[in-house]
């Protein structure tokens, strides 16, 4: 039963650290977006759309991490 538990964990970190780290510069470009080039409805998308990625990377780097256990 640890082999899976070691598996799911091994997923989790790589699919969280991609989204943690997508979320971290998404949320930037998404601020780019709305006043460096004035595109405020496009840059509000990215900016919600990053945060959940930034919500999902951050519970599955939790996960990886153990604080669920």
């Amino acid at each position: 039963m640890e082999f899976f538990d070691v598996l799911l964990k091994t997923v989790a970190s790589l699919v969280g650290l991609p989204l943690f780290l997508g979320g971290f510069f998404g949320f930037w470009f998404g601020i780019y977006v709305i006043f460096g080039e004035q595109n405020i409805v496009e840059g509000i998308l990215i900016v919600v759309g990053s945060i959940l990625a930034l919500t999902i990377g951050t519970i599955l780097g939790k996960f990886a991490r153990g604080d669920y256990d």
